[in-house]
């Protein structure tokens, strides 16, 4: 049988695929290209289901993510959130919905295979994605955006994929029509096609001071150096600085567009890398806007290009493959710090406002890689200046994610401190000289009181 008739077999409408979802499921959708069609009428069932568990990275908003204002929905969903986004920050507040966070690295399905381990992605019941349309052997891509799809694809009891032609067909991980149980063609409603964007554009205040930080951070980047840039206006204005830099190799979760524009100018070209040489390998193709001539720009270039690899964030994030990279370099955004060099990087208080995604990961990978380095950057101050984010000791309660160990250089725009191997009493010296001026003495005292007989 050919794959086109199997293909036209397994059709179906997006309100058939939501109701294929019975009382007690446990559902998945993929965190980026969102069959929003689908999820859309997933929400419309609210008053035929009941204890349905729905997992995501809500990058896009529905009715079921507002039990507080649609209490239908509380009784016929679970919303399971591994990193809080806008979508669902309120809720989380009012704890309507849990937060169930992981370190990416960890969830590759073959850990999962004990059922004694914790399966937040995993061995779902049904699971919709998003693939492009099929080649002639009729094997799909799963798109420019892949993160947990291809694995979560592997273990998921159902498999329903949306097909879109609008969707880039990249190099890295592929399935078969065969694999796939049901397929839906993607809607032409501009609406309902799904968006690509993870975080916001920053204002032009924020942009030009992470100007001054990302400078910083790129004078300890070395040429040959194999880079990881995270999420955040910081990390991503230290590649407005990356241009006088010789033959950089990219490991990372996420690209850019700033990434592509310095493969372009020969910046980039992986010739150091320890595996995967003379590829850029990423877990995402981070945008802001699908339809935008940068993001139109950056989505062509890698269309069928062998020289980007586009994997399951398991493989971008596990730490042995990190480490084994030499002169692996991981360059990340931070929310506060303590005097220890304690690092929050998830929380405001004792409130979740994100996810520990691979961060973790690739600071704790990049400390074992040979030459290697963790870069942790953040604004000094909150609040238009009125709150110092480097502050003496954390309240009780307070989430830290990256232990005081691991906090390897600090970055602000008052300069740059390296934690590496230092006493208590050094670690807070070194962590006050990049804090804002108008901090230092309350600081200064702090740590006299605290670290000194």
């Amino acid at each position: 049988m050919k794959w086109q008739d199997k293909y036209r077999d397994k059709l179906i409408t997006a309100k058939e695929a939501a109701g294929l979802i019975t009382s007690g499921s446990d559902v998945i959708f993929a965190m980026m290209d969102q069959p929003k069609d689908i999820m859309v009428e997933t929400a419309n069932r609210a008053g035929e289901l009941e204890n349905v568990t729905l997992t995501s990275h809500w990058v896009e908003d529905f009715p079921f993510l507002h039990p507080s204002q649609y209490p239908e929905m509380e009784k016929a969903f679970r919303i399971v959130d591994p990193m809080t986004l806008r979508t669902t920050r309120e809720e989380i507040r009012n704890k309507k919905i849990d937060w169930q966070p992981t370190v990416f690295g960890l969830s590759n399905g073959e850990r999962q295979q004990d059922p004694g381990r914790g399966r937040l992605y995993h061995y779902k019941d049904i699971f919709y994605f998003k693939l492009t349309p099929p080649d002639e052997n009729g094997r799909c891509s799963f798109g420019p955006h892949p993160w947990y799809t291809p694995t979560v694809c592997r273990t998921a009891r159902v498999k329903v994929a949306e097909i879109d032609p609008r969707l880039t067909w990249v190099h890295g991980e592929y399935v078969n029509i065969d694999d796939i149980d049901y397929l839906v063609e993607a809607p032409d409603e501009a609406d309902l096609r799904g968006k690509e964007i993870l975080g916001m554009t920053p204002s032009d205040e924020e942009w030009e001071l992470s100007q001054v930080i990302g400078a910083n951070a790129a004078s300890l980047v070395n040429d040959g150096d194999t880079v990881q840039i995270g999420v955040g206006t910081a990390a991503e204005a230290i590649m407005g600085f990356m241009a006088e830099k010789n033959d950089l190799g990219i490991d990372s979760e996420v690209i850019y567009s700033q990434t592509i524009d310095l493969v372009k100018r020969g910046v980039i070209t992986g010739k150091y890398k320890t595996h995967d040489t003379g590829q850029v390998t990423a877990a995402n193709l981070q945008l802001y806007g699908y339809d935008n001539p940068i993001s139109i720009e950056s989505r062509e270039y890698v269309r069928d290009n062998p020289a980007f690899l586009f994997r399951d964030i398991s493989t971008q994030c596990s730490v042995p493959r990190i480490a084994a990279q030499e002169n692996m370099v991981a360059i990340n955004n931070i929310l506060t710090v303590d005097l220890l060099g304690q690092v929050v990087i998830t929380h405001l208080g004792s409130t979740p406002i994100t996810g520990p995604g691979g961060q973790v990961d690739f600071c704790v990978g990049a400390h074992y890689s040979k030459g290697g380095r963790s870069i942790s950057m953040l604004k000094s101050t909150a609040l238009d200046g009125k709150v110092s984010r480097i502050v003496p000791k954390f309240d009780a309660g307070t989430v830290i994610m990256i232990p005081m160990v691991y906090l390897d250089y600090l970055v602000t725009e008052y300069g740059i401190a390296n934690l590496d191997c230092k006493s208590r009493r050094e670690r807070a010296e070194a962590v006050i000289s990049v804090a804002h001026p108008d901090f230092r003495d309350e600081l200064r005292q702090a740590a006299k009181e605290m670290f000194y007989p």
